[in-house]
Parts: C-alpha cells; structure tokens; sequence
C-alpha cells in the first residue's frame, strides 16, 4: 500500500504547487488589468478568468489542506476527552466526511457529463463549462482519498494502543 500513498502524495503536492501558481496568476492577472484599463486596454475576459484561477486555487488545495489539518474545526469538546475517545470522534467525522464528499464528487461527475452534453460555455470567453466541473471532481476524488488516508492512519493508531 505504501507505493500507492507515494502516488497519492506526489498528486496532492503537485495539486498544493498549481494551487499556489493560480494565487500568483490571479495576482498577476489582477495587476495587468489595472495597468491596461490606465492606458485604455483591459484584459478582456479577466474577472472570467480571475474567478476560474480563484476556484482552481481552492479545489487544488484541499488536500493538503486536509493532511495538514488546516481546516479549522471547534475542538473545545473533544480536546478534553482521552486520546483514543478523540480517536473515535475523529474517525466518526471523517467517516462522514468521506460520505459526504463521495456524493459532492459524483455528483460533480455527473453534472460535468451533463454539461459536457450540453455544450455551455462560459459567457465571455466561451471555455467549455465542464472542464472545470470534471477539474473540481478531480480534485475532490484527491480530497476523498486523502480522507482514506487519514482514516488507515487513525486505525493503525488505534491497533496499537
């Protein structure tokens, strides 16, 4: 199993590096539209494309956001309880965590196959809508997996003790 975490890390982190280069982009996009609209000549389809790189950035980063703990959770409950009771709570959350993000990715799926059939394009620069939608149920397939993960880590954790 442990080729198949290496795989799966190597993903999230380039994942976490697109992540941070649609942050820039968007930095850099924002910057240049300013400048041009001083001298008459904006981006065109720029909040289009600002919008697009915001969404990237945060679908791409949810995995390592997960594996890193960065979610902000209220703990005040749970922190007073024994480890392996904490143990308990946390694999009950993110078995129904994985639940629900596994119903969000196929649904994901399928709304992208839908617009896919539909041929909807985005309003300005007429990128093909579904994309995007297939992009996020990528990113959340990743998330659902690093839940898993997280999951047999807690497990193992529990064996031991």
């Amino acid at each position: 199993m442990q080729p198949f975490w290496k795989i799966v890390q190597s993903v999230s982190d380039k994942m976490k590096a697109a992540g941070a280069a649609c942050l820039v982009g968007m930095a850099l996009l924002t910057c240049v539209d300013i400048v041009g609209r001083f001298f008459r000549h904006p981006v065109f389809g720029s909040v289009e494309l600002v919008t697009l790189l915001g969404v990237f950035a945060v679908i791409f980063s949810l995995p390592f956001t997960h594996e890193t703990k960065g979610h902000f959770g209220v703990e005040l409950f749970v922190a007073k309880l024994p480890r392996k009771k904490r143990a308990v709570v946390d694999i009950c959350t993110a078995v129904v965590s994985l639940l629900f993000f596994a119903l969000v990715t196929w649904r994901l799926f399928d709304y992208g196959s839908k617009m896919k059939a539909s041929g909807e394009v985005s309003m300005n620069l007429e990128l093909p809508e579904y994309l995007t939608i297939l992009v996020a149920a990528f990113c959340f397939v990743m998330f659902s997996v690093m839940i898993i993960k997280g999951l047999v880590e807690k497990a193992e954790v529990l064996k031991r003790k």
